[in-house]
């Protein structure tokens, strides 16, 4: 997934509750790319989870998994195969609330601002993408990813 494709998925989407985590969201954090990535994680609010898919769909994504539509869906572009991961959550006073696998609801700050290719983007806080990187073995991206999560408490 590249940044000019990540900047027109969310330019897309702009006008829509969504803001970007995962390894992008760290990414936008830093200011700049870091790593390859191989998808692109969204946070949507609940309630605008299906125009979201609807603005993705005209764009040749489909959904290709939906077992657990409380905490993640998944879209794959037709032809290019490349996914989009999307995260909802609930809209609360002072940001979201989000389900994780094992049912437990965790409250997701505010959104903050980030920059991928040098535009602005709305992203998850540092805090809320140390956590996201809980409950599971870390990959080689993962530990990347909280080094400079670090990094970034650090200054």
């Amino acid at each position: 997934m590249t940044a000019e494709r990540v900047l027109g998925l969310v330019g897309a989407l702009e006008g829509l509750e969504v803001w970007v985590d995962g390894g992008w969201g760290v990414d936008a954090l830093v200011g700049r790319q870091t790593r390859v990535h191989g998808d692109l994680d969204l946070g949507v609010v609940r309630d605008e989870l299906e125009r979201v898919v609807g603005v993705l769909n005209r764009l040749g994504y489909e959904v290709t998994d939906a077992r657990y539509p409380d905490v993640t869906l998944q879209l794959t572009h037709v032809v290019e195969g490349h996914r989009v991961d999307l995260h909802p959550s609930t809209a609360v006073d002072g940001g979201t609330e989000q389900v994780d696998f094992d049912g437990d609801v965790r409250v997701i700050p505010p959104a903050v601002e980030g920059w991928i290719g040098g535009v602005k983007v709305r992203c998850m806080p540092v805090e809320a993408q140390r956590r996201a990187r809980q409950g599971y073995v870390l990959r080689a991206q993962d530990h990347h990813d909280l080094r400079l999560l670090d990094a970034l408490e650090q200054d």
